[in-house]
């Protein structure tokens, strides 16, 4: 049943794909400034994390 949910959603955004180009652009950039976004975020984490490695035991 998880190919047809899979279908269905490829046939929903060529859909919106041909009848609303517009919409479509619009969510294809905001998609990936999210997906940028988290990607700097996790980047930013995983910095912190190796800060904090390094620094000494509380006492």
């Amino acid at each position: 049943m998880k190919i047809l949910r899979a279908l269905g959603l490829g046939i929903f955004l060529a859909t919106v794909l041909l009848f609303m180009p517009a919409v479509f652009a619009e969510l294809s950039k905001t998609l990936i400034i999210f997906l940028k976004s988290a990607q700097q975020s996790f980047a930013a984490a995983g910095i912190l994390a190796s800060y904090a490695s390094h620094l000494p035991p509380p006492r």
